[in-house]
């Protein structure tokens, strides 16, 4: 637990955790290089979660305190405006 601290902000970070828990409990750390050919598409999967997430819960707050325009939201001729 105490290794797994830094672990979070680290790209892929997920592999090394799995090296020391892997060695820690003497099990074979050759598993690690499956872990790696699998682990972008696990990060794809989270990370689509994630921004799923935090989009329902800003649209849901927003509904609740009142702050959005649900004229404009329903609108499908109002211009994407382009970064």
């Amino acid at each position: 637990m105490i290794s797994s601290f830094g672990v979070a902000g680290v790209g892929g970070g997920a592999t090394f955790a799995a090296l020391i828990v892997l060695s820690s409990m003497n099990l074979p750390v050759g598993l690690a290089g499956l872990l790696i050919s699998i682990e972008p598409m696990i990060d794809m999967g989270r990370t689509a979660l994630n921004v799923s997430g935090s989009m329902t819960a800003g649209l849901c707050s927003a509904k609740l305190l009142g702050e959005i325009d649900m004229n404009v939201y329903n609108d499908g001729d109002v211009p994407v405006r382009e970064v």
